[in-house]
């Protein structure tokens, strides 16, 4: 009672320490920012009466707020209003009894239409305690960390019978730091399984857009217990679905033609153009900036210089015509968006052609 008594007081005195360039002075260019909260971040036993307070450093747009609030669970607001500094979330029905997470995106502003530069984010309870459960990890966008990335929690329940995370509501949803690193607190430990997915946020609109930003979903189910209540080090690396692999191998010739061995890649996919590269001296290649699919991987001795494995005319011989010595790996080659493949050893022997 005290303590919410004495927050108060001073969400009273913000109300009068208005940050305001004075009359001819120099453009209002410092960004608003929050300087107390009601009710107190992580307390628990919250009136279920309560609305939200958020005290700024200066006055602000009330207005500017109202596409960029977020309330976890989900809950209906009566309205929201700002009066000089104070901004206010009133509900429309009571406060359900259950930890609540507040998110309000970047992108608010003062009445000089500065924006504000960070998301607040906070929870409390209107239950006797606050959830802690917790999940973290980093977001990477071609292996590199992805400070626009935006991580979202998915309660397994929420997702429909296509399995498509991406129109599902989310049950929270973190923003990435420079680093690419996200945390969700305040999670239930009551064994809620969840999914969780990122997409390379580029637009700020927390929401996938498909063509211009990119997505990937971790395959596991996750949930907290009481005997396990928090995830850490998760790590999702988002990679554009067209993004170009690479393959490299070594052929070994055992033929004695003295030609350098040819790699072919054939893809299993209607239209597709195949991919040839010649080996070095030592029989090691290297195909770049390969499209993702899958290919049936041939080597031969290109005697004929056309690209295909094929035939020949014997140089002793002009009536006779023989096979360009070949050898077709084992495996379908499965080329992943962004992937390095290093395939193992192929080995060309005369024997692999046949006389026509």
């Amino acid at each position: 009672m005290r303590r919410t008594l004495f927050l108060t007081i001073m969400l009273v005195f913000l109300s009068c320490a208005v940050m305001e360039a004075p009359s001819g002075g120099p453009k209002d260019e410092t960004p608003p920012e929050p300087a107390g909260i009601l009710p107190v971040p992580g307390s628990a036993g919250v009136d279920r009466d309560s609305s939200i307070k958020i005290a700024f450093s200066e006055k602000i747009d009330g207005d500017s707020f109202k596409k960029l609030v977020q309330i976890y669970p989900s809950l209906e607001f009566d309205k929201m209003r700002a009066k000089d500094e104070i901004f206010e979330i009133i509900f429309r029905d009571e406060l359900p009894e259950t930890t609540i997470c507040v998110l309000i995106r970047k992108g608010y502003t003062d009445q000089h239409k500065v924006k504000g530069k960070r998301e607040i984010n906070f929870c409390f309870s209107t239950a006797d305690s606050l959830d802690s459960g917790r999940i973290s990890g980093r977001v990477f966008f071609k292996m590199s960390p992805d400070s626009t990335g935006l991580a979202k929690l998915v309660s397994v329940s929420d997702v429909d019978s296509t399995g498509d995370l991406t129109r599902a509501p989310e049950s929270r949803m973190a923003f990435c730091g420079s680093d690419g690193s996200f945390t969700f607190e305040a999670l239930p430990t009551n064994g809620t399984m969840f999914r969780l997915w990122a997409l390379t946020d580029r637009n700020g609109d927390t929401r996938l857009s498909p063509g211009d930003e990119f997505f990937t979903m971790l395959e596991d189910t996750f949930s907290l217990t009481s005997g396990m209540p928090s995830i850490t080090g998760l790590e999702i690396n988002i990679i554009d679905p067209d993004e170009p692999g690479k393959i490299e191998g070594m052929i070994d010739d055992l033929t004695g033609f003295g030609i350098s061995p040819t790699a072919r890649f054939e893809p299993l996919y209607e239209d597709g153009t195949p991919l040839v590269v010649s080996a070095d001296t030592t029989g090691s290649f290297i195909l770049l900036a390969i499209p993702p699919g899958n290919y049936i991987f041939t080597a031969f001795i290109d005697a004929l210089v056309d690209s295909l494995p094929g035939t020949y005319t014997d140089p002793d011989d002009s009536t006779r015509t023989l096979a360009e010595p070949f050898s077709v790996y084992p495996d379908t080659v499965i080329v992943s968006p962004g992937e390095t493949i290093t395939l193992d050893p192929l080995y060309i022997q005369m024997d692999t052609g046949k006389d026509e």
